[in-house]
């Protein structure tokens, strides 16, 4: 009997950590880029406007860097649109600080 219980102890520390290699793992993928908006946070990670310089909000955008335009992207291409351009805010996208945005390659449409 204590041989089995020994057993079943090793068993489950061998599943816990192959559990545990595989989350590792998933954790390292990288995101599956399935919209505009996720193949532009791809792109935007590799040329340095990462998450952390995107914002749902004009606002929380402004929080961030308060005396810059604020911009919007909205596509793969590394394009924004400016306050007053038709598509400014429209569809899945993200505002971003003008500044912070031409550093990292993004261009006006």
């Amino acid at each position: 009997m204590m041989l089995s219980n020994f057993r079943l102890g090793l068993t489950g520390i061998a599943m816990f950590g192959a559990l545990s290699a595989y989350g590792a793992a998933l954790a390292q993928s990288p995101p599956i880029a399935a919209t505009p908006s996720a193949i532009s946070a791809t792109q935007g990670a590799t040329s340095g406007l990462g998450d952390s310089h995107r914002f749902t909000t004009p606002a929380a955008a402004t929080a961030h860097c308060s005396s810059d335009t604020i911009v919007w992207s909205s596509g793969p291409d590394l394009t924004y649109s400016l306050p007053n351009a038709p598509n400014y805010g429209k569809g899945h996208g993200f505002y971003a600080c003008k500044g912070e945005a031409d550093d990292a390659g993004f261009h006006p449409d």
